[in-house]
């Protein structure tokens, strides 16, 4: 019983912080940097993208990375992604076909500028990539 009290203790400490701590995050705009297509060689594309995104918060400018799945730009359409013969990504969906990462990766942007982030206020420079602005064409300016 005396190792039990100190133990539950503990976890009901490790629980309320979690819970705190998910309390304050703060959901914002961020606007998409730049895109990475996950490959594997000799052959793979992965399902997976990595997002670096760009927000802004009481006044500084932060950067951040994640992970998004290409179906979520592609709006769960059926879609196949593979490398032809010279080693380049095919993006392959309803027809169409985008030729290079760095085609797909401007097709994607277009669909799609910005995403929503959620931030701690005490350290904005930690942040978590929630999902796809899908609502509106709204997006952070680039100024380059």
């Amino acid at each position: 019983m005396t190792v039990l009290l100190p133990v539950l203790i503990l976890v009901v400490y490790f629980y309320i912080r979690k819970v705190w701590f998910q309390l304050r995050k703060i959901k914002t705009l961020a606007s998409i940097e730049r895109l990475d297509l996950g490959l594997i060689h000799p052959n793979l594309v992965l399902p997976e993208i990595k997002v670096y995104y760009k927000y802004y918060f009481q006044g500084g400018v932060y950067f951040g990375r994640g992970y998004l799945l290409l179906a979520d730009f592609l709006d769960e359409r059926e879609y196949n992604a593979f490398l032809d013969e010279n080693q380049m990504v095919v993006l392959d969906f309803e027809g169409e076909y985008i030729v290079t990462s760095e085609h797909i990766e401007n097709y994607l942007l277009r669909l799609y500028p910005s995403v929503f982030v959620y931030i701690d206020p005490i350290e904005p420079y930690k942040s978590r990539l929630d999902s796809l602005n899908k609502t509106s064409e709204i997006s952070v300016p680039h100024y380059d």
